[in-house]
């Protein structure tokens, strides 16, 4: 099953794409129409978001008004992180259910609609993102037709969320609402049969690389940025599901106090987010193996919660691609000088300009002593241990037996998900 994240901006169109997907025979689910049901009375949400937020949010019948809670929430982060807490856990659970009925059917392709996928950092969820946008004027003018607002409403609303641009960094498809309903239909359509191709792809199965995980852990990074560090990213996956953004921001020292995307601090230096790669690498591996645009958008998401700036963000990517490419190819070869030219510029578009220099120094290293990983960390650092190490791979006898076992469980939760 093709797991796919529709999200947008508020009013940009994403109710009518998501019409559009089911009727071309795609399974979907809208993630704000299930939380409606659950903030309807007798709902399992009901009662807590009532008891957090007062009869202010109620309406004569004893529905919670939706409009009354928003102008709430949109104007107090606390508030809304208040509200998410309590609905948010249980909306996914109904995704959960949804998901497992869908996953029956052979090459089907299932779509989950929600505003805030990027912002509450469960994107990674997703073999693929679908971004939905508009001009920005456009989309104040339709909001403030289609839910009765003033334009300083409307403003603060569009506010709250991710800017347009920066979200759309994160997907692998976008799809620009801005013209007429007729241009929308007919690129909605366009997604359908392309989403029903990647469905329809075979995806042999291929054993999770135990031993080059822990060849690349052993002579790679120790540390990553801000507390994390690459067997911390291991425990913190969740089985097929990856990661959560939010998750790991709390875990940062010092731990996020805002959105995932905010928690990076200018002048963030060393370590630097190529330490995780590895970590991150693994994680996506025991999903699929040869599925290298998540790998993309999940490295882009982990160097933007520590980095700030574009380079170390962009390098990231490009490491990351460039230790996938050694996975699928099981060793160092010198076909890799031609590829890193080529990876830096597949993630420039998303993250900016890499520091391609630092990567070449690294891959010369690697391919000098790839047969001994430890002098190829010696002479060029803990990157081009970690390409070493993960081409020559370190026997599970020869490692720590707890980060064995982790690996392990991490495979098989990835590929029962």
């Amino acid at each position: 099953m093709l797991r796919v994240g529709l999200t947008g901006g508020i009013a940009c169109g994403k109710s009518q794409v998501l019409a559009r997907l089911r009727q071309a025979g795609l399974h979907t689910l809208d993630l704000d129409r299930v939380a409606h049901e659950l903030m309807a009375p007798g709902g399992a949400a009901y009662a807590d978001v009532v008891g957090a937020f007062g009869a202010q949010v109620l309406r004569p019948d004893g529905h919670i008004d939706r409009k009354a809670l928003g102008a709430v929430v949109f104007a107090d982060e606390q508030a809304r992180a208040q509200l998410n807490s309590l609905v948010h856990p249980r909306v996914r659970a109904e995704e959960a259910r949804w998901a497992e009925s869908c996953a029956a059917e052979p090459g089907a392709v299932a779509v989950t609609d929600a505003a805030l996928l990027v912002e509450s950092g469960v994107h990674l969820r997703f073999d693929r993102l679908v971004v939905v946008y508009c001009d920005e004027g456009q989309q104040r003018q339709r909001l403030m037709a289609r839910d009765g607002l003033g334009e300083a409403d409307a403003r603060a609303r569009i506010g709250a969320q991710m800017p347009l641009a920066e979200k759309r960094r994160f997907a692998h498809f976008e799809l620009d609402t801005s013209g007429g309903l007729a241009e929308t239909l007919a690129a909605a359509d366009g997604l359908a049969e392309q989403l029903k191709a990647l469905a329809a792809q075979p995806r042999e199965p291929h054993p999770f690389p135990v031993r080059a995980v822990l060849g690349g852990l052993a002579f790679g990074p120790r540390q990553g940025p801000r507390g994390l560090d690459p067997v911390g990213l291991l425990q913190a996956v969740d089985g097929a599901k990856g990661w959560e953004l939010e998750a790991l921001a709390r875990m940062l020292q010092p731990p996020a106090t805002g959105p995932w995307y905010r928690a990076a601090q200018p002048g963030q230096g060393e370590p630097r987010p190529e330490s995780l790669c590895v970590a991150l690498l693994a994680g996506m591996l025991a999903r699929s193996a040869a599925d290298r645009a998540p790998l993309v958008v999940a490295a882009l998401s982990l160097a933007t919660l520590t980095h700030r700036e574009p380079e170390p963000v962009a390098t990231a990517c490009a490491y990351a691609l460039l230790l996938h490419e050694i996975a699928l190819r099981g060793r160092l070869d010198e076909g890799l000088r031609a590829l890193l030219p080529q990876v830096c510029d597949e993630v420039r578009p998303r993250a900016g300009e890499a520091d391609a220099p630092r990567l070449s120094s690294s891959l010369d290293a690697a391919l000098e002593h790839a047969g001994d990983p430890a002098v190829a960390r010696e002479a060029g650092g803990a990157l081009a241990g970690a390409m070493a190490g993960w081409a020559r791979g370190l026997a599970p006898e020869d490692a720590p037996q707890d980060l064995v076992e982790v690996l392990r469980a991490m495979a098989r939760a990835g590929r029962s998900g």
